[in-house]
């Protein structure tokens, strides 16, 4: 599919910036990248690096919560709940992972943080992408009858266990800190299945007086 050069711009952006992070990338570069004029870029990003950069970031998260619409659609699919949606949610990460692998990052936002002058307009930023994650994982766990915090507490400790585990696998030149995240997610289940079976039974064993 043909891009635009707006698009052409934020997808090599996001690439190079989760390569190199914000300082080390120029705008030489992802014109390069995304073989376009200087001109063009500041015609639709009249600030030039740092509004790319944040459009990149939205692009970013943009494909994380499709990420998880398809992770929560395989679960369904196989008639499994919430935490195996977020199983699915851990392989398909790691999928990227294995296809990307010059991406030090697993996000954009995640680079941004180097951004001198520019950095309380990217935590901003950053704050309202974290909200989408927020709402995404709350509009998706309630399709298996969960409450907002039920819904968005396991998202998150699978992300901060996904984003940390990235970036050491990449330091380590390794990826088995990824296929272990698979595995505590997976453990997690298990554990929070034992959690509702032992309940159950102490329900079941309470006589009425």
């Amino acid at each position: 599919m043909e891009h635009s050069t707006y698009h052409k711009l934020v997808i090599a952006a996001s690439d190079l910036l989760r390569q190199h992070g914000y300082a080390a990338t120029g705008i030489s570069d992802i014109l390069r990248c995304a073989d376009v004029t200087r001109g063009s870029l500041y015609h639709h990003f009249p600030r030039g690096k740092s509004d790319l950069a944040i459009a990149a970031s939205y692009h970013s998260a943009d494909s994380l919560l499709e990420h998880i619409e398809k992770a929560c659609e395989r679960a369904i699919s196989a008639g499994g709940d919430y935490s195996d949606a977020m199983v699915e949610f851990s392989k398909i990460i790691y999928e990227l992972f294995e296809s990307r692998p010059k991406w030090r990052f697993m996000t954009v936002s995640a680079t941004l943080l180097d951004g001198g002058e520019r950095n309380e307009i990217f935590y901003r930023e950053a704050r309202l992408l974290y909200e989408k994650l927020r709402l995404k994982a709350i509009e998706q766990g309630a399709r298996f009858g969960l409450s907002a915090e039920e819904s968005y507490l396991p998202l998150r400790k699978t992300m901060i266990l996904l984003e940390g585990s990235w970036l050491q696998a990449r330091v380590l030149n390794d990826s088995m800190p990824m296929i272990s995240v698979i595995k505590f997610v997976q453990e997690d289940k298990l554990v929070n299945a034992m959690r509702g079976e032992l309940n159950l039974q102490h329900i079941a064993s309470i006589k009425p007086l």
